[in-house]
């Protein structure tokens, strides 16, 4: 079975797009605050942390955390890995988040510096 066969995503993709609040450089890395509203999730933070390749220019890894609380009050959290590949002010996040409902999802970002937004698209894991 192929590697495209085994990861099976359901039909039900979400889109939306967050607005970057706040970047951060240290010699560690680059810290990125995010924040929009994402159906089921309802309002999002969001933060990444970026570790660059230190053999490859435009592209690393990331851990993140999201935050949701949904007009009803109920909150998730998930725990975000992944990797980036950049091409001066725009770049592609790919992304696997653990979230609390129990639901993986795989997520493909889409950056835009200069505008300073994440158009994102996701999509849950089948199990």
């Amino acid at each position: 079975m192929s590697l495209r066969e085994q990861l099976k995503l359901e039909d039900q993709t979400l889109s939306f797009e967050l607005k970057i609040t706040s970047i951060t450089q240290s010699k560690d890395g680059t810290q990125v605050n995010a924040t929009g509203t994402v159906g089921r999730y309802g309002k999002v933070w969001l933060t990444y942390d970026f570790t660059a390749n230190p053999k490859q220019e435009h592209m690393g890894s990331f851990v993140g955390v999201g935050r949701a609380v949904t007009e009803d009050g109920v909150a998730n959290e998930g725990q975000r890995r992944g990797v980036y590949l950049g091409d001066g002010l725009t770049g592609t996040v790919y992304s696997l988040d653990d979230v609390s409902d129990g639901t993986p999802n795989f997520c493909i970002e889409h950056w835009d510096l200069n505008a300073e937004t994440i158009k994102l698209q996701f999509a849950r894991i089948e199990r």
